[in-house]
């Protein structure tokens, strides 16, 4: 069985162990010895805080002397608290009831203490392996990787030393112009001003000033500028002094306050033929009226079958005869009601005659109003071509077949009015491209509708 000194000697660390004899207690030494002791404690150099044994020294007698380590050491060695007395036994630890967590397990502050110069070698070597990782990566991601150097070439423009002193020099620049920039703009952002007291005297000048430029200008205008000539440009059917007297312009008025837009009323108003008037004016003292007057004019039937001439705007201009009626182009299939010169042409909504099988009257599809817009944007569109003379007459009594007749050598059937694809002007234009490419001596019937013939004229010879 072992002993508790044999458990004691297994647990204490490995190291030269001293003799287990207890050395008996020493005689106090005299001075010679204790000299001798003191010289061989001041040579012998401990290790690791253990004491080693004194070398046997020969005395002059042969004998030899031992070294008893001191109560320091034995604690250290032998883990004894007292001097040579046995360290009392531990009572074992107590296992925990619940689980611990795995890891790594926790050395005694002995070994925890015999262990550090590993730990400490291990974690410098784990840090130079990281960085020298760490190292070799960005090497390989860099222009330093040999592969890359194979098959790319280091500018020195601009990875050289130069290109480096041009770049810092570029951006000190810059920075001085950004800093130049900054003291020249450097402005506080309000101004602050020391407030001027109320000037009276001042004020009563600048009032005084903008009244008389004020009455200057007002007896300039009443004074200066006065109407003396007035012009009038683009009269052929009437002449400059009607076209004056209508006006309403007299001379003396003042140039720069009459009223233009009232002075052109009335000259449209009062003259029938003008289609359109403009006034202007030149400084000092001249008044100049541009009119244009319609050269173009309709004949139409009233509801009482008196003839009226008429503009391509609907505009009555003057009542006529029959005789002088066939002269223009007649506008068949509508009437006029009640038309005055200078006004605009109003249709006459004919009397519906049709019954429904319960003997009602069925008011016209059709109205007046829709046949006249018809027969105007027809006479438009022949101006628009300049072919206005040669259109003897437009038949607008069916809007779903519109007659025109091109004097008395063709039939134009010009179809619906209501067709989006090939609307009035479209028609009238294909017409005249059709006629201008036809023989004097040919006559017949031209089928502009595009229903029979689609994309197509048709042209059928009289019998």
């Amino acid at each position: 069985m072992e002993t508790k000194e044999t458990n004691r000697q297994k647990k204490a660390p490995a190291g030269p162990r001293p003799s287990a004899r207890r050395a008996a207690p020493r005689q106090p030494a005299s001075s010679e010895e204790r000299n001798r002791q003191k010289r061989a404690s001041a040579g012998a150099r401990p290790s690791s805080g253990k004491t080693a044994l004194k070398q046997p020294a020969a005395s002059d007698k042969g004998e030899y002397e031992v070294y008893i380590p001191d109560t320091e050491s034995q604690q250290t060695r032998h883990g004894t608290p007292g001097d040579g007395a046995p360290a009392p036994r531990r009572a074992p630890a107590r296992r925990p009831s619940t689980p611990q967590k795995t890891g790594k397990k926790r050395l005694s502050s002995g070994k925890e203490t015999q262990y550090r110069p590993y730990h400490q070698a291990n974690q410098r070597s784990k840090a130079r392996k990281r960085a020298s990782f760490r190292e070799n990566v960005s090497k390989f991601f860099s222009y330093q990787n040999p592969l890359v150097q194979k098959f790319y070439k280091v500018d020195p423009a601009v990875f050289g030393e130069e290109a480096s002193a041009a770049r810092r020099e570029k951006r000190a620049a810059e920075a001085e112009k950004k800093r130049k920039q900054a003291e020249r703009l450097k402005t506080p952002a309000v101004i602050y001003t020391q407030p001027t007291p109320f000037n009276s005297r001042r004020l009563a000048i600048q009032l005084t000033t903008i009244l008389a430029v004020v009455l200057a200008l007002v007896l300039g205008m009443s004074v200066f500028f006065r109407v003396e000539t007035i012009s009038v440009v683009g009269a052929d059917i009437y002449s400059e002094w009607t076209v004056r007297e209508n006006s309403g312009i007299n001379v003396g008025v003042n140039l720069l306050t009459f009223g233009r837009t009232k002075a052109c009323g009335k000259i449209i108003a009062n003259l029938p033929y003008v289609k359109s008037a403009r006034i202007g004016i030149k400084l000092p003292d001249t008044v100049i009226i541009e009119i244009e007057e319609a050269a173009v004019v309709y004949s139409i039937q009233d509801q009482d079958g008196v003839w009226w001439l008429i503009n391509s705007d609907g505009k009555v201009v003057e009542q006529t005869n029959a005789q002088t009626a066939k002269g223009y182009t007649q506008v068949l299939g509508v009437t006029l009601n009640m038309p005055q010169p200078g006004e605009p042409g109003m249709a006459t909504e004919e009397v519906t005659t049709q019954t429904d099988e319960a003997g009602e009257p069925v008011p016209a599809l059709i109205t007046g109003a829709q046949r006249l817009r018809a027969a105007l944007t027809i006479l438009q569109a022949l101006e628009l071509n300049d072919i206005v003379g040669d259109a003897a007459s437009v038949d607008v009594s069916q809007l779903q077949d519109i007659i025109l007749w091109y004097g008395s050598q063709y039939q134009v059937n010009l179809g619906s009015i209501s067709n989006s694809k090939y609307d009035i002007p479209y028609k009238i234009a294909y017409m005249k491209n059709a006629i201008l490419q036809m023989s004097d001596y040919q006559t017949g019937i031209l089928d502009v509708s595009f229903t029979t013939w689609p994309d197509q004229i048709g042209y059928t010879p009289f019998g």
